[in-house]
């Protein structure tokens, strides 16, 4: 059994649903990204302010017991992004530390860079590029309307 292609214009009204939906769902990804990061600068900021208090207050080891959870001043390791001048830092350090004269760090960068290029994907995305703002009109050669400026 075969089935019939939908009718043009059927294609052409699911085509606009596409649309319509890709926009209305990049809109609504991109407003909650922004509300997202306003309220994480907004809960840091409160994280601040609490830690900051019960630092000058010397309680530093206090547990806040809150609904459904317990809050503490806790220190967290943040280790830096390991980047190429970073790693390269690195490698040049452990072979000054090695001491026998031979650095190898700049053909493992070069093969690294080059494992990385073969390893990159394209991927296809759509590009939402706003369209520019209508711009007002110039005002007329005369200058301003009756050249009530001019008096």
């Amino acid at each position: 059994m075969t089935t019939q292609p939908p009718p043009a214009g059927s294609q052409a009204n699911q085509f606009a649903t596409w649309i319509r939906n890709y926009i209305h769902y990049d809109n609504l990804a991109s407003n909650y990204s922004k509300q997202a990061t306003g309220a994480r600068k907004l809960r840091d900021k409160f994280e601040a302010e609490i830690i900051n208090n019960l630092r000058q207050n010397k309680m530093e080891n206090a547990v806040i017991q809150v609904t459904g959870a317990t809050l503490s001043i806790t220190e967290e390791r943040c280790p830096p992004a390991l980047t190429f001048p970073r790693l390269e830092t690195y490698l040049r350090k452990y072979y000054l530390g090695k001491g026998n004269g031979m650095d190898e760090t700049d053909n493992i960068l070069r093969f690294i860079k080059h494992q990385k290029q073969l390893d990159t994907t394209n991927i296809a995305r759509l590009k939402k590029t706003p369209l520019p703002t209508a711009v007002p009109p110039p005002p007329p050669l005369g200058g301003t309307p009756n050249n009530q400026y001019l008096k």
